[in-house]
This record gives structure tokens, C-alpha cells and sequence, in this order.
């Protein structure tokens, strides 16, 4: 396709190019979805869009045929559009991100060993305004115990629930959904453990599934980072700008009952009793610091052009003994070309 010389093309707002170290990613965040570029492109997105498209091929004499691919190309994924120079200036997507509340998200984990008082905990949670919940049962679950946890969540600020605990021929499908029925809190639901051969999905608007044949007995599971679960995402992608997305305003209790920043870190402040409640270990400046433990900071991911997309892992990581290390299980190189 040839297009008017005299144009400007505009990236829309949700479209946000990233660099690393070989390459460079436009994510758009409105369709969750992301292209990877060359570092040309991406500095002509950059540092040309003061220029119309006539200007550009001037600027880069005998790249014409090349400029003209990445017009083609950025068209066809409809990543903005062509327009008079008065019609260049879209408005940004705010890059605030709103934290109401001390603490917006937390873990909580059990087995059969576990002691602490999950209702006490919870309501603890709803004291201090956290929104969203993950409960990871390793035990064997029956219905009504799982039903009757779920009920803790009752009459709470907690909006959105996520459940993971291991396949039990109690609980089918057609509970869980009876369970968001009657509790609309529940977003996402993963069982483990499943027999080979059941393993599968359910997507809708209201929950989403997972039926999987992986053991998950255990927090040294988690911290997994692959492009696989990368999406780029609004919130995610704002946060990643200033803070640790993945830790910021979290607080987790593990199966032990010690509060942690993350059921998988070592540091422990203190076991969740009447003398040490959630409320106070939030407000600990050592439990806040690592909020803010950016990925531009970070070991690899600082040259990684998919950063600002996948949760990063500080529990596991390459150097324990450096707080900015690459995470451990991450098995994306951004060095290769």
C-alpha cells in the first residue's frame, strides 16, 4: 500500500514501544497483545513523529523501500493511523497509578499442617481495604470446607478471588460454577493434580478455569516467568514504570503462618497471632522497601524489551546475595538477536 507522503503517522495512545537490548516491542495495551520490532523502527516511532512520512524517507536516503515495510506493517496491525500534522496530538494514557490503599493484593497459603486463623486473617484483609485475594490450598479440599472459606470473604471489601488447590472427584466443574454463582468474588480458579486425559480450560466473561495435571505442593512452584504468560497489560504496564509488579502493596502469610512480602521469600516478619497483625507489618518501611525494586533496576530485565509485561520474581533469583538480580526461572534471553 503507498501512502500520502505528506502525512504524519500517529501511534495510538494504548500503543507503547519498549526497548531492550536487541530489540524493541510495541505493546498494545487495548487489545492486550504485543509485535516486536527493530531498534530502526522504534527510533523512528521515537524521534520522528514530528516528521510526515515525505520528511522520514528524505531523512533515511536509500531506506525507502525498508520505511515503507514499517508503514505497511504498523497499518495492517493497526497500531495508529495517518494524519494531517493538526491532527497529530492524541491524549496519553495517564501514567498515575491509583493505590488507594495500603495493601491492594495478598497471598494466603495452606496445607493440613497450617495453624493460623484464615477467617481472622481475612478480616484483617478487609480492614486495611485490600481488593484481591489468592488462596492456595496444597491439601486436599472438600466442598463444604471450601465453600465455608469462601464465606470468610463475605461482607468484605475483597473483590476479586482467585482459588488454586489440588483435583479431588468431589469438586467438578459444575461446583465451581455454583460456586461463583453464588459467590461473584471468584475470577479464577486453577486445580492441580487433575488425572491425565481431563486436563482443559473453561474461559468465560464471569471465571476463568484451569484444569491442570501439574502437582503444585508447594509456594517453591511459583516465580515461573515465561512469554507464555505475558500479556501487556494497562495496569500492569503503569505499575511496571514505577514500582516492583509483583510485590508492590502485596502481604502474603504462608502455610507456616509467617508474613512475608510473598509466600516464597525468606525473610519472615513475624507469625500471624493477636501480637503481630497485618495491619502493623504493612507499615514497616522494611516490608515496603522492596515495593519499589523497579524493572529498569533489574539484572537482564532492564535490557529486556518485554519488561514491562510479566510479573518479576525477587524469591527466586540468579544471586541470592544481590537484591537486583535476574529472577532464576525466567526463560527469556533478551540478548538474542
Amino acid at each position: 500500500m503507498k501512502f500520502n507522503h505528506n502525512k504524519y503517522f500517529v501511534l495510538f495512545p494504548c500503543c507503547k514501544v519498549v526497548d531492550g537490548k536487541n530489540k524493541s516491542a510495541i505493546y498494545d495495551l487495548q487489545r492486550e497483545s504485543y509485535v516486536l520490532i527493530p531498534h530502526s523502527l522504534s527510533y523512528i516511532l521515537k524521534h520522528d513523529k514530528h516528521l510526515s512520512l515525505g520528511q522520514i524517507l528524505k531523512k533515511y536516503p536509500g531506506n525507502e523501500d525498508t520505511i515503507e515495510e514499517y508503514m505497511n506493517f504498523l497499518n495492517k496491525k493497526d497500531l495508529g493511523l495517518f494524519c494531517d500534522k493538526d491532527e497529530v496530538k492524541f491524549k496519553a494514557i495517564s501514567a498515575k497509578v491509583q493505590a488507594p490503599h495500603l495493601i491492594t493484593n495478598a497471598i494466603f497459603d495452606y496445607d493440613s499442617n497450617s495453624s493460623y486463623d484464615l477467617q481472622k486473617a481475612i478480616k484483617q484483609l478487609h480492614d486495611i481495604g485490600c481488593e484481591n485475594l489468592e488462596l492456595r490450598f496444597y491439601n486436599d479440599m472438600r466442598l463444604d470446607s471450601l465453600l465455608s472459606v469462601i464465606t470468610y470473604t463475605k461482607r468484605t471489601c475483597i473483590r476479586d478471588l482467585e482459588l488454586l488447590f489440588p483435583y479431588t472427584e468431589e469438586i467438578q466443574l459444575e461446583n465451581i460454577l455454583q460456586l461463583r454463582y453464588a459467590n461473584p468474588r471468584i475470577r479464577k480458579v486453577t486445580v492441580s493434580s487433575c488425572p491425565k486425559g481431563i486436563e482443559k480450560i473453561y474461559d468465560s466473561e464471569e471465571i476463568y478455569i484451569i484444569y491442570t495435571s501439574e502437582s503444585i505442593t508447594s509456594e517453591e512452584q511459583c516465580g515461573v516467568i515465561s512469554p507464555w504468560y505475558m500479556l501487556p497489560k494497562t495496569e500492569l504496564y503503569l505499575e511496571s514504570l514505577s514500582y516492583n509488579n509483583c510485590l508492590n502493596r502485596k502481604i502474603s502469610i504462608d502455610r507456616f503462618g509467617n508474613i512475608k512480602n510473598c509466600p516464597s521469600m525468606k525473610r519472615s516478619y513475624g507469625l500471624f497471632d493477636e501480637q503481630c497483625q497485618l495491619f502493623n507489618v504493612a507499615n514497616n518501611p522494611e516490608f515496603q522497601k522492596i515495593w519499589k525494586v523497579q524493572k529498569d533496576e533489574i539484572k537482564q530485565c532492564k535490557d529486556c524489551e518485554l519488561r514491562y509485561m510479566c510479573q518479576d520474581c525477587r524469591a527466586y533469583v540468579k544471586d541470592a546475595n544481590d537484591p537486583l538480580s535476574a529472577p532464576l526461572k525466567c526463560h527469556y534471553n533478551p540478548y538474542l538477536e
